[in-house]
């Protein structure tokens, strides 16, 4: 039987997409693997969930975060763990700073992706590993079958 799947709504700027399409390129390079686009949000929010919570809130601050974000719908599809680690990391935030604004999902998954290609690249391995392990798809493996070019 499949992992549990879901489709995850990104609403982006045309600069958000651009942030989005680095992010993926980068996790690419880093992997030497071609992955899906909803792994690379799953690697984000799990590279994103082992920040400190004050860097994370340092982050949603900032002004870049405000002008990525959209009215360009874009789905991506990711394990439903993505989801329970994403509103985990809203509630640290609350819970460090109550007297904040608790952060939409679509912002953390904004921050998250900001990170990906200023992140360690053995931290963002590790991360990928972590979201293989909670049900992130993996890349598609080679075989005999495959068409060489």
């Amino acid at each position: 039987m499949g992992r549990a799947r879901r489709s995850f709504k990104l609403r982006l700027s045309p600069a958000g997409l651009d942030v989005l399409i680095d992010s993926h390129c980068h996790l690419i390079r880093v992997t030497r693997s071609l992955i899906a686009w909803g792994t690379t949000l799953h690697v984000a929010i799990e590279y994103l969930n082992s920040m400190p919570t004050d860097e994370i809130i340092d982050q949603l601050s900032g002004q870049e975060v405000s002008w990525l974000g959209g009215g360009q719908e874009h789905h991506v599809g990711a394990s439903c763990q993505l989801w329970d680690i994403a509103t985990s990391i809203t509630e640290r935030i609350q819970q460090d700073s109550p007297e904040a604004r608790q952060p939409t999902l679509g912002t953390i998954y904004i921050v998250a992706l900001l990170q990906v290609t200023k992140a360690d690249q053995r931290a963002l391995l590790r991360a990928f590993d972590r979201a293989l392990q909670s049900g992130a798809r993996t890349p598609a493996s080679r075989d005999a079958n495959d068409l060489v070019g």
